[in-house]
């Protein structure tokens, strides 16, 4: 019911609505022309009528399934309405059409058939075009929300002033230290800014933010944020930006002294991002947002295409969290 009323909502859309209308008025006009039979127009007329409120709504209510015994009541109604148009109507009421002669059957079923099959399809593409379009504009101000969280977090003055003055530091004690420090935290700012230009970018673009924050915590504590990286061959694929930097941010800032983080890519059918910490997992905590946001992005982006999960896994006898992204090879 729901497919058959958004199926004539659609065909009363001008730009269908007056190629039907067109159609129509010329096959009864020539009938009338031909005939001056009234039933045998009338008869036409219902036929129309029942074609458009029957016909594509079948069609796509059999192309959603894809079942082929919904293909096979599609081509039945079909050839029931040209039936009854052909044989049945003119042996009942006596009058012989001009438009449906029935030496005509074969190829007025044709017709049908290929008539409800374009009217469908082009009302499925139609509508997943404007769902695919809804669905990039919210994914467009989810990026731009996110990103500017993600900048509002790394550009946060006690951040920046942290950072800055450990630099000040390694100025006078280490001026090497300092320089790698400046062009870490550059490096890092550089691509956070890139990530505001475009709604997807690779996932080698997204691996080097995180490994550009780490970096500049590991220069203030190399001992404590000890990192192995297993990111070796990361496939041709693209997501939204920085849509894994608060889970790894988390990781970084929350996990606790043990064995060193895990940054791990793996991709066989679908592409797995793991991000091992030490320290169980409780739970969002109360009052964050960045998992919700996370899974919403990644939801806009791919639909049910991607996951996000949370385990609790030891190693070295050390009790741990284990963040996995699934995430598609391609977005579509």
């Amino acid at each position: 019911m729901e497919a058959r009323s958004s199926t004539l909502v659609a065909l009363a859309e001008p730009r269908r609505a007056l190629p039907i209308a067109l159609a129509s008025i010329a096959l009864v006009a020539t009938d009338l022309y031909a005939t001056r039979d009234v039933q045998s127009v009338a008869c036409l007329v219902v036929f129309i009528a029942a074609f458009v409120a029957l016909v594509p709504a079948t069609w796509r209510w059999a192309h959603a399934a894809r079942r082929t015994t919904r293909f096979v009541v599609y081509a039945l109604l079909c050839t029931a309405l040209v039936a009854a148009l052909t044989w049945l109507a003119p042996a009942l009421l006596g009058f012989q059409s001009y438009v449906a002669h029935p030496p005509a059957a074969p190829a007025i079923l044709a017709l049908v058939l290929i008539a409800g099959f374009v009217l469908g399809r082009d009302i499925d593409m139609s509508q997943g075009l404007h769902a695919a379009e809804a669905r990039n504009e919210r994914l467009t101000h989810e990026t731009e929300d996110a990103r500017m969280l993600a900048l509002r977090q790394h550009l946060d003055p006690h951040f920046l002033f942290n950072t800055l003055g450990a630099i000040a530091e390694w100025c006078r004690e280490d001026a090497q230290v300092a320089e790698r420090a400046i062009l870490e935290l550059s490096d890092m700012l550089r691509t956070l800014f890139d990530g505001i230009r475009t709604p997807m970018w690779p996932l080698s673009r997204e691996v080097e933010v995180l490994l550009a924050l780490h970096h500049l915590y590991a220069l203030r504590d190399d001992e404590r944020y000890r990192l192995e990286v297993r990111v070796a061959d990361l496939p041709n694929a693209s997501l939204p930006p920085l849509v894994l930097l608060p889970l790894f941010e988390n990781a970084l800032k929350h996990g606790r002294a043990g064995p060193p983080m895990e940054l791990a890519v793996t991709s066989d059918t679908e592409i797995r991002v793991r991000i091992w910490n030490a320290g169980g997992f409780a739970g969002p905590r109360e009052g964050g947002t960045g998992i919700e946001t996370v899974e919403r992005r990644l939801r806009l982006a791919f639909e049910d295409r991607a996951r996000l999960a949370f385990a609790t896994e030891s190693r070295d006898g050390v009790a741990g969290t284990l963040t996995t992204v699934t995430l598609p090879r391609s977005p579509s």
